[in-house]
């Protein structure tokens, strides 16, 4: 079907072009540049603004932007977040190419607006992204004043929130496994604190983060729904700067700038302590619980030449939870990324990296008779090259490769004390996974534009591994294993490979409006092993192999862009349909903890989720904000050879994270001359439960009759925040910066799962449990020198 699909927008693709090669063409010149830092590194998604003609552009990775203009005089305005804005008069009379270098901002120029993120580039063929820079991001109303990455993504069009407070996201139809999420090229594994109340991104020295959700260029891979890229910033090249930021459960200290004239050094330093707010609540086992987690950030960059630099990013966090008498829970993740950039020509660049992403967990139990630690973990490293070649005419080709290796530790049972259980550890988990991509955005004429990729994928399961040997026939399970293969350290379990093509088309009906069309197939070779909505630290990450076969994404989506000539309103509609194999389900009873046959618990279905998103921003005026609305659906097929295989008869059902309607609405109001007052609302569908509808008794045992696998759903959620920023207050070279959020403002008692009682007589009764039912108020300080 995608062949089909791709043949036929190619068709059109040509008729339209034979029809705008036949329409006569005003004598126009190519105006292309670059823009840099003081470092000399290629800043992306830089805005330039060109006047006459009020043209706006977005720099592509490289750095670099291209417009045609008729001849004459320009003022061009070069934006970018954290910089001095730059404004350069350009006479424009050939063909001509310019190098636009800008410096940090003085932070006494308060009355700057970077406005790169509420700009469409109706000139890329980019579709299904959203970006956003730091600026917003902390205008946003906050939970207990920490500004939260993960949850202002989920304001954006096509993503819905796993539950209140928590930070946990599904894009189109896809489960929190399936997004990529990266810092500064690293993934995480576990990207919360405190159970999802809170990102591990700390705000203060947050870049800007880019949602890709579908169009999604060759260059990434590795999972199939979205990839989160965010970007931590760089240390500035003038002075040595400080921050320190408090907030009702964090304090906050960073520092950035010079150490010589070719190296830059940022680090940031965050701890948490909340006890006390729990000890405010009146249950008892709230109050006797506690809690923790503290992370830091290390940037360093170095400029070896002109055409040559070096940077490191290195974070390390740790979080820890006590339940009273019972369980602590302790996390931690350590990542570091190493890349070299180098300039081969103004056309030619490349750079290298290595990648370290690290995750361990341990519960430990603390009842008497009971004890033990429960541990697990996953260890990536990876390798990645790419380049960037834009010396032919109208093209810019991007091409490399990388490869990982993976080793997961699924399980280690330790017992302590007097505890009577017995240890167990599971075998560790092995992989290597390697990628070839190329991907090449071609400029045909001013109005059609498209890009065309193709990403290989090879992923090679290796031992020591025991493979289970099922009788034909009957369920798996751990009765009917006839036999054990045992491969040994080193040898290959199982491969799987894969080309992924990916395409987007760009058509201009205007100056202010565009068409826009993206296919692309995606694979992942690893999932999480979850029975929860969002990621916990006791879910288990696994590897494809014999009987886990890699899950494999495709999508189509269609979209209209449009930009009013003054820039004060701009809109997008995007509809998609995806189709998805190898989908993971779970049998009713099904062991995920210390299980060497977990496969044998697992069921595998295809499933399809379809969608249509509505974006209306308003980005200039006292009141600006945007309007994001989603109606979409996300459904599994599990069809098995045997009833105990199969779900809901072999019929379609809604997935865990199927919540039809989604709508977020954010403003921002300048009330006063220096108060902005910001909100936003949200509200969704409930999500599927599979639900009871009656009870039986069977030797004494009371048992609830379930009908049917997610039939029914939790009441819908709905929820409204508020924020009072104040602006920058400048004081003997220092910047402070304060605000006050209301989290929950109207005590919406969410359901974020629900319960079962039985009383005698009775069917069995349900209650709700709700993360957050009241008001949170908090406060947030920052002080800069």
């Amino acid at each position: 079907m995608l062949q089909k699909v791709c043949k036929a927008i190619l068709l059109l693709l040509l008729l339209f072009q034979n029809v705008v090669a036949q329409q006569p063409e005003k004598k126009l010149y190519k105006l292309s540049g670059v823009i840099t830092d003081a470092t000399g590194e290629r800043l992306s998604e830089a805005f330039v603004f060109i006047s006459p003609g009020e043209v706006g552009v977005l720099t592509n990775k490289q750095g670099r932007f291209s417009v045609k203009l008729e001849k004459g005089t320009y003022e061009v305005v070069c934006q970018y977040i954290g910089m001095a804005p730059l404004r350069e008069t350009v006479i424009l009379d050939n063909n001509k190419e310019v190098v636009l270098t800008l410096g940090q901002q003085n932070v006494s120029l308060r009355q700057v607006e970077i406005t790169t993120n509420s700009i469409i580039d109706l000139n890329s063929v980019r579709m299904g992204s959203s970006h956003m820079d730091q600026k917003l991001l902390t205008r946003m109303p906050k939970l207990m004043g920490e500004a939260d990455v993960l949850k202002a993504v989920s304001a954006l069009p096509g993503v819905v929130n796993a539950g209140g407070g928590t930070s946990g996201f599904f894009v189109r139809g896809g489960s929190a496994d399936q997004n990529l999420v990266l810092m500064d090229g690293a993934p995480l594994f576990n990207a919360t604190h405190l159970f999802g109340f809170f990102s591990v991104y700390n705000s203060d020295v947050l870049k800007s983060f880019d949602l890709h959700r579908s169009g999604i260029s060759a260059t990434y891979g590795g999972r199939i729904s979205s990839i989160l890229d965010v970007k931590m910033q760089d240390g500035n090249t003038e002075k040595m700067k400080y921050e320190v930021g408090l907030t009702p459960v964090t304090a906050k200290l960073s520092m950035d700038g010079p150490i010589s004239d070719k190296a830059t050094v940022l680090v940031a330093l965050r701890g948490a302590y909340p006890d006390y707010l729990l000890n405010l609540f009146p249950s008892e086992n709230i109050k006797n619980s506690s809690g923790f987690f503290y992370d830091g950030n290390l940037k360093l960059k170095y400029k070896l030449s002109e055409k040559d630099n070096v940077s490191f990013s290195g974070y390390r966090s740790a979080d820890g939870f006590k339940f009273p008498y019972d369980t602590t829970y302790h996390w931690t993740n350590t990542l570091g990324s190493l890349r070299w950039n180098h300039l081969f020509s103004d056309s030619f660049v490349g750079s290298a990296t290595l990648v370290k992403s690290i995750y361990k967990n341990t519960v430990a139990g603390l009842a008497i008779g009971e004890e033990f630690k429960l541990n697990s973990g996953i260890d990536l490293s990876q390798a990645k090259i790419h380049f960037g070649f834009f010396g032919l005419k109208n093209h810019s080709v991007d091409f490399g490769g990388e490869v990982s290796y993976y080793e997961i530790q699924p399980g280690e049972l330790v017992p302590s004390g007097t505890s009577n259980l017995n240890p167990r550890t599971l075998m560790h988990d092995k992989g290597y996974e390697s990628a070839l991509y190329l991907n090449d955005e071609v400029k045909l004429n001013e109005k059609l534009s498209f890009s065309l990729g193709v990403r290989y994928a090879r992923f090679s399961k290796i031992g020591p591994s025991d493979i289970y040997i099922y009788a034909e026939g009957k369920p798996r399970d751990d009765r009917s294993i006839t036999d054990t293969l045992h491969v040994g350290a080193g040898n290959v379990v199982q491969t799987y490979q894969g080309l992924e093509p990916r395409a987007s088309f760009k058509y201009s009906l205007s100056n202010n409006a565009s068409l826009k069309a993206g296919l692309s197939r995606t694979r992942q070779f690893i999932q999480l092993i979850s029975n929860t909505a969002a990621i916990t630290p006791v879910d288990i990450w696994k590897l494809s192999d014999r009987y886990i076969k890699p899950q494999v994404s495709d999508q189509v989506s269609v979209g209209y862009f449009y930009l009013q000539p003054d820039n004060v309103y701009e809109l997008s509609w995007e509809v998609y349909y995806k189709r998805l194999y190898n989908q993971i389900d779970y049998k009713d009873g099904a062991v995920l903890l210390l299980n060497p046959a977990l496969d044998a618990d697992l069921l595998f279905g295809d499933g399809y989720a379809y969608g249509s998103e509505w974006l209306l921003k308003k980005n200039q005026g006292r009141l600006t904000g945007w309007l994001s609305a989603t109606y979409s659906r996300s459904l599994r097929k599990i069809e098995g050879e045997t009833e105990e295989e199969t779900i809901n008869e072999g019929k379609p059902y809604p997935s865990n994270y199927d919540k039809p309607v989604n709508l977020n609405i954010f403003a921002n109001y300048q009330a006063w001359p220096k108060w902005t007052v910001s909100a936003n609302f949200t509200y969704t569908t409930g999500r599927p439960i599979t639900a009871a509808d009656s009870w039986y008794r069977y030797h004494d045992q009371v048992f609830a009759n379930y009908v049917g696998r997610n039939q029914q759903r939790m009441p819908d959620y709905h929820r409204l925040d508020v924020a009072f920023n104040h602006e920058p207050i400048i004081k003997k070279n220092a910047v402070y910066e304060w605000g006050i959020s209301v989290y929950n403002l109207y005590s919406r008692k969410n359901a974020y799962s629900t319960l079962y009682q039985h009383y005698y007589g009775a069917p069995p009764g349900a209650f709700k449990l709700s993360i957050i039912g009241v008001p949170i108020p908090s406060v947030n300080v920052n002080v800069k020198f």
